[in-house]
């Protein structure tokens, strides 16, 4: 392993909040100094509940690569009936120099809350 950095918020820091149909940027992970090819692994971690007018919660859970619009690198949508912490990695290839991943949510119909703790860390791992 080279390095691993960590971003997020822990509970309690912040208030719980909806998210709606507009992506919202979580958290980013600045990476310095890779090299090409290294493999990197990121983490992304997100505890989040449903309000209590939906009989279940939706979140769509996305990974993009360089700005907070940025290429995508991963997606998925993620279901609750009343709360979940979601924990998924995600493995991709340096391209060189310094790296920036943005962790990224969305809920069509505010059918989620981000309750906390929510972080993205990427480790790098020589080729």
């Amino acid at each position: 392993m080279k390095f691993t950095q960590k971003n997020g918020a822990a509970a309690g820091t912040f208030l719980p909040f909806l998210v709606g149909d507009e992506e919202i940027t979580l958290t980013s992970v600045l990476l310095p100094d890779t090299s090409p090819g290294d493999r990197i692994v990121l983490k992304m971690e997100i505890a989040w509940d449903k309000p209590p007018h939906w009989d279940t919660g939706e979140l769509e859970v996305i990974l993009r690569r360089d700005a907070p619009s940025g290429p995508l690198i991963y997606w998925t949508l993620e279901s609750c009936f009343l709360k979940a912490r979601y924990v998924e990695s995600e493995t991709v290839q340096a391209q060189g120099g310094t790296q920036l991943f943005y962790l990224s949510v969305r809920s069509k119909e505010q059918r989620a809350r981000i309750i906390g703790p929510y972080s993205l860390q990427g480790t790098v791992y020589d080729t």
